[in-house]
């Protein structure tokens, strides 16, 4: 094994200490600890070990290992990645090794690497002045959707759906001005658009098919909270949908639309008339649904034997909702509710009570249902 005072481990711990403003008695401590000692020598000298990632812990130690983190909450992380699979010799190892931070969100880092490094470098015209023009423009297509997927993707993290805009989108406001009687506009910025309201449509309809019900159909036991939770993300997201397409830029996208006379304009139409309603019908239910949240919450304080007393009220809450929402005085809809509140019983039932109380229950279910039946 080599010695402490290598070159490539001083390289190392330089580049760690730099970021993470460390002193250099925490590498003392570090390499103090023998594992790590020769969990790093190794990955210097054997080509079995493709990557080093160093992490410090919140006692301020650093902490070698192999493997990327599955997850960083409150800090970033340090990487080294050999170029090729063997051992990092004493004389090259600065050329023979990638590293940098890793932020402890990723994706953010990613999202703006490409927005600010990839596109503005491989989308400037300059930089291709010497290539072919299908070369050109099969280079910005893939650009582009890169930028668009990155962009989706972190939208899907934070549970938004994020609709990307076409290649050329900051032509379009200029292209939507012009003269109607000038019949010269960009045929590709066009063909662009048509081409986006495609994704937007995929996108759309995976948000209006998603179903309260889904956990049920899978076999899984959902308490209410996953159904009140799931109103209000779609609500949020619907939100968010409606607010894209009432953007300055996509309103002009859709005069030019209808200045081409487009064959893509009825779907555009339709997207917008599918998410107003939506978003309509999911605003309504949340609102509707917010008041089970102080009942179903009584519930989880609670013991079983202090639990019947509370049903009067969250049985009477359903009704009220019932009969007047105006989307979910449906019995699909009240039936997942009620298979869901059915669930949170039986997760708070003592096994010495469940059958003496079951039946009690289910009385009263059965009288909610004929009430329900004679409101609906």
């Amino acid at each position: 094994m080599s010695e402490i005072t290598d070159a490539r481990l001083d390289f190392i711990s330089e580049y760690i200490l730099k970021s993470y403003k460390l002193k250099p008695d925490k590498w003392a401590k570090c390499l103090g600890v023998e594992e790590n000692k020769i969990l790093m020598l190794e990955f210097l000298e054997k080509a079995d070990y493709p990557q080093l990632i160093v992490t410090v812990n919140p006692a301020g130690l650093i902490t070698p290992s192999y493997d990327f983190p599955a997850a960083l909450k409150t800090t970033k992380a340090v990487y080294f990645i050999k170029k090729s699979k063997e051992a990092v010799g004493k004389e090259n190892f600065k050329t023979n090794l990638v590293y940098g931070d890793l932020s402890y969100s990723p994706l953010e880092q990613l999202s703006a690497l490409v927005d600010e490094i990839l596109v503005p470098l491989l989308a400037n015209p300059r930089n291709h002045e010497q290539w072919p023009v299908v070369v050109s423009q099969d280079v910005l297509r893939h650009v582009h959707n890169l930028k668009s997927s990155v962009y989706v993707v972190a939208g899907q993290v934070k549970g938004k759906t994020l609709l990307p805009l076409p290649v050329g989108s900051e032509k379009v406001e200029s292209a939507a001005d012009c003269d109607e009687k000038d019949d010269s506009y960009d045929r590709s910025l066009v063909h662009a658009i048509e081409s986006v309201i495609i994704d937007w449509t995929h996108q759309i309809r995976d948000v209006l098919k998603r179903d309260s019900a889904q956990p049920l159909l899978e076999g899984l036991n959902p308490g209410p909270m996953v159904e009140i939770n799931f109103w209000k993300a779609k609500c949020e997201n619907l939100d968010c949908i409606f607010q894209q397409l009432r953007d300055p830029k996509v309103r002009k996208m859709k005069e030019l639309l209808e200045r081409t006379q487009s064959s893509y304009l009825p779907s555009f139409n339709n997207i917008e008339r599918d998410v107003e309603e939506a978003l309509s019908e999911a605003q309504d239910i949340n609102t509707y649904l917010k008041p089970l949240i102080y009942h179903v919450d009584s519930m989880d304080e609670v013991e079983f034997p202090d639990l019947m007393p509370r049903l009067a009220p969250l049985m009477h809450t359903i009704c009220l909702i019932w009969s007047n929402s105006n989307y979910y005085n449906k019995a699909p809809r009240i039936i997942v509710l009620l298979q869901e509140i059915c669930n949170l019983l039986i997760e708070q039932f003592a096994p010495p009570m469940i059958f003496t109380r079951l039946d009690k229950f289910i009385e009263r279910l059965d009288t909610l249902l004929v009430r329900l039946w004679y409101l609906r």
